[in-house]
């Protein structure tokens, strides 16, 4: 007993002497710091939100010896207008982390821009000598359909969340419109449309939620600089002279974006573990038809219908990006889409009734031209959930804009309007529609899987619907632009099919259609009240699509069960 103790005793004294020998031959191993997060990268991603269009605008009048204010020239007051309204586009970018959290980089971003500032003075004008005039009225305005930057950005990298400022160039599809009418007959109609650039300057706060993901909060003023129109008279009044107006344009925007950035990312410990969220993007392409309607009454005799402009099977072709985030424990989701693209094909008629016009009257006019651009965004629940099945509730907003041209005029009635030697050639750009329609969406949203088959279908009612709208007579200038608003409601529908060809990947195929009309809608024709009239849209078709679930954007893990799985 004695020797096997005093044997365990001499091991142990051994096996102490070997491992202290060994720790002193082996230094402490220096601890592993983690990975840094950084901003530098190559980025994309999409924004929406709300832009300004800010235009003062001074109406001018040149004599024939080129004199602004010549004798003869009508005198008006210069006059400020802005407009509002929904924007959306894309960015893409670059930034690189040059040391002491300081960060710098460039972006280069589209957005649509459906904004409009038109105004009118109406009255008895009088020249530089303060004699009165025969002009009635005088009608200014500009319109932004499109803007895009191109800008460098510094900022300052407190962890995962950067401040910074940007500027650069600013590129801006801009129409200028004026003229002046004496006794309802256009005398000068000055008209430009271009591609303008300027400036653009802001400010933003960007967080990132993982190592790809990050959202942002941005605000530009953008300036395109002023741009003179100027016209010779129509007809024999006043001439050699020249009139028109000067209009600037700016304004602000303010966005709210999501970003991803490319790259490797951070290195990871091991697997992670399933997380609650699930996410998935992709793109569609989105073929539709349809268009709007306007019906006029009579501002003197109620229930008098006096014209009735209808723009049928106005063809389109149109991309689509769309995301979904779902929150598995407790069925919260966020869904939405927008989307931008040509309109190339359509009819337009345009009808006039008795006793305004004394016979009955239809023209034909094609629509060569146009686009469109819309956008959803909802927030829902699940209420219920099941193998296979879930059914949810959602509220959201739903924009629509709608530029549309008619070219020439042909009858096909027994009137005289656009017969025969008064025909205008398909070349003429004659009527035009511009419309931003905005609605509120109430809807049920229900999807059920079978294997990698997945069906969804979407119902909403837009129970509160507003419409501003330019309407463009290009032949009569008096009475161009018309603006246009109203009230109403909607509804929308939605099916699609996908199918899963790996688990991040799926393809689909869907239908889709939308209707807004106005209960209580007006037009301002100049010198008379405002006419009641019924504005009425449509819009169906099919798209293709392919998603992409993005596991390394930390809401949701490419080998986590799917929400929705069922094999019968």
């Amino acid at each position: 007993m004695h020797r096997i103790l005093s044997a365990g005793l001499v091991m142990g004294l051994l096996s102490s002497t070997a491992l202290s020998a060994d720790l002193a031959h082996n230094p402490k191993s220096e601890p592993v710091a983690p990975p840094v997060f950084t901003w530098s990268g190559v980025y994309g991603g999409l924004f929406a939100g709300f832009g300004a269009l800010d235009s003062a605008t001074q109406f001018l009048c040149a004599g024939p010896d080129g004199r602004a204010g010549a004798a003869g020239c009508p005198v008006l007051p210069s006059r400020r207008g802005t407009d509002d309204g929904f924007i959306a586009g894309g960015e893409v970018g670059g930034n690189w982390a040059v040391g002491s959290g300081f960060v710098v980089g460039g972006a280069a971003d589209y957005q649509f821009t459906r904004l409009w500032d038109y105004g009118e003075r109406e009255g008895r004008f009088t020249d530089s000598g303060g004699r009165a005039l025969i002009f009635r009225v005088a009608h200014a305005g500009q319109r932004l359909d499109q803007l895009a930057t191109l800008r460098g950005k510094v900022g300052f990298a407190l962890g995962p969340t950067l401040i910074y400022g940007t500027g650069g160039l600013a590129f801006g599809n801009v129409r200028i419109d004026s003229n002046l009418t004496a006794f309802n007959r256009s005398v000068f109609d000055a008209r430009e449309g271009e591609v303008r650039t300027g400036y653009a300057v802001g400010a933003g706060l960007e967080h990132a939620f993982t190592d790809h993901l990050s959202a942002k909060v941005e605000g530009l003023y953008y300036d395109l600089g002023s741009r003179s129109v100027l016209a010779a008279p129509i007809g024999r009044v006043l001439p050699g002279y020249r009139a028109g107006a000067r209009i600037a344009t700016d304004g602000f925007l303010t966005r709210v974006g999501l970003n991803y950035r490319f790259g490797a990312g951070l290195p990871s410990d091991g697997p992670a573990a399933p997380s609650p969220w699930a996410f998935e993007g992709g793109l569609r392409y989105f073929y539709s038809s349809g268009g709007p309607r306007y019906t006029l009454g009579d501002p003197f005799k109620p229930g008098q219908v006096n014209s009735r402009l209808t723009y049928a099977g106005a063809d389109a072709h149109s991309g689509e990006s769309f995301a979904r985030v779902e929150h598995a424990p407790t069925g919260l989701l966020a869904k939405g889409f927008l989307g931008a693209g040509g309109v190339t094909t359509g009819r337009l008629a345009d009808e006039d009734f008795p006793p305004l016009e004394s016979r009955y009257s239809k023209t034909l006019s094609p629509i060569k031209d146009g686009d469109i651009g819309y956008g959803v965004i909802d927030f829902g629940y699940d209420v219920l959930r099941r193998d296979g099945f879930s059914l949810g509730g959602f509220v959201g907003y739903q924009y629509d804009a709608e530029l549309l041209n008619g070219h020439g005029c042909q009858q096909v009635a027994r009137s005289g309007i656009c017969a025969g030697q008064y025909a205008v050639p398909d070349q003429v750009k004659g009527l035009g529609e511009t419309l931003r329609w905005n609605a509120l969406r109430v809807g049920l949203i229900g999807e059920a899987r079978f294997d990698r088959v997945r069906l969804s279908l979407e119902g909403a009612y837009l129970p509160a619907v507003s419409l501003e709208g330019v309407d463009r007579h290009w032949l009569r200038p008096d009475i161009n632009p018309l603006p246009q608003q109203g009230r109403g409601d909607g509804y929308f529908a939605e099916g699609i099919v996908s199918y899963d060809v790996t688990p991040r990947v799926s393809v689909g195929v869907g239908g889709r259609y939308w209707r807004m009309q106005t209960d209580s809608g007006s037009v301002k024709f100049p010198t008379y009240p405002r006419s009641p009239t019924k504005f009425e849209t449509d819009r169906y078709g099919a798209f293709a699509q392919i998603s992409y679930r993005l596991a390394d954007f930390g809401l949701g893990e490419a080998n986590a069960p799917a929400t929705l799985v069922r094999k019968d």
